[in-house]
């Protein structure tokens, strides 16, 4: 073998690669690395938690706040009536396709500094629900669980995304997700400090409020892009729909901590455009899941809203995200009955 030193070439050339893979391990790569959407959002919440956590407001007024997934980014103090705002502050830890298991371990993180809410929104989508999409591992183990989250929900997670968080530790570049077409833009540009906070446009707008998102901003449908995103995210999410078990008991451990801290709480069903609505009718979403849901929610003290029969607006920036313009309205109308419905007795 010796003899023909070729032989070796493959085990050098995997050696080099698991070496050069180790780079991603540097903390750079984990602890401030922001390239785009995802990875902005999920750091934003670290960020965001302390600013609550010192936030000397929050003694003076009522506590609201919000998780959920990018359906709910548009929840903020802006949708609070005139006459309420002065008495709330809210803080919007929604997440980009955020499970609930994000949402808990977000609740139970606040709850344990001391962060005592009078009122939360818990905003839930059924695609989160479907363990077959890989929502687990990416984004929620990779940008949003730490070692000691991992612990807390490892029980509970499937086999497929166990096998692709182990991946992850084999080779690092997975986890990072290295965008390298971002990378090849800001090194042409030189700008390669946007991986950095402080340097990041996309950062300093999600930074600007409390954790809302108001760029779903449309006052017009345009309806071409959403008949064309209907069939998109259809094909993607609902055409092999599967309800899956690792999520609803964090709805329930969730739900658990608000009524043993007393906290007010609203569990939503987002709306969606109607075209995209119909493949939750074809699926029979509202039985197969928000039925469940809306029990579960009841049976600890919740109330339970489902946008898509409750809401009137019609706004949407594309099928599975409302307009701004709708969120400010729909939280008018759960101030005044969920949130502080004797503000005016």
């Amino acid at each position: 073998m010796f003899s023909r030193p070729f032989l070796f070439y493959p085990l050098i050339l995997l050696a080099s690669v698991l070496i050069i893979d180790k780079i991603f391990l540097l903390p750079v790569f984990h602890k401030e690395f922001l390239q785009a959407g995802n990875s902005v959002f999920y750091h934003h919440r670290k960020v965001l938690a302390d600013r609550l956590e010192k936030d000397p407001k929050i003694k003076e007024t009522k506590l609201a706040l919000v998780f959920g997934d990018s359906r709910s980014y548009p929840f903020s103090e802006l949708g609070i009536p005139a006459e309420k705002q002065s008495s709330w502050s809210l803080y919007n830890f929604s997440g980009p396709q955020g499970i609930p298991m994000y949402s808990y371990i977000w609740l139970n993180d606040l709850l344990q500094r001391g962060i005592q809410p009078q009122f939360i929104i818990l905003s839930l989508s059924p695609e989160a629900f479907d363990d077959s999409k890989g929502f687990i591992n990416t984004p929620f183990l990779r940008l949003g669980c730490d070692s000691e989250c991992v612990d807390l929900v490892w029980k509970d997670i499937p086999w497929k995304d166990k096998y692709e968080f182990y991946l992850d530790r084999a080779f690092s570049i997975r986890s990072v997700e290295l965008n390298l077409s971002l990378f090849f833009s800001r090194l042409k540009s030189g700008k390669l400090k946007e991986y950095t906070a402080f340097y990041n446009p996309e950062y300093r707008l999600v930074n600007y409020a409390k954790g809302d998102y108001l760029m779903y901003a449309t006052t017009a449908n345009p309806t071409e892009k959403l008949e064309r995103d209907s069939k998109r995210i259809s094909a993607l999410y609902m055409k092999t729909f599967q309800l899956g078990k690792s999520q609803t008991p964090y709805v329930e451990a969730f739900l658990k901590l608000t009524r043993e801290k007393g906290i007010k709480t609203v569990v939503i069903w987002p709306k969606v455009y109607g075209k995209y609505y119909k493949e939750y009718e074809k699926h029979n979403i509202g039985n197969v899941w928000w039925a469940g849901i809306k029990n579960l929610a009841v049976s600890y003290g919740a109330s339970a809203i489902d946008m898509n029969s409750e809401s009137n607006c019609e706004l949407f920036n594309d099928a599975s995200h409302q307009s701004v313009l709708c969120l400010v309205d729909q939280t008018k109308m759960i101030w005044d009955k969920y949130a502080d419905p004797s503000f005016n007795k």
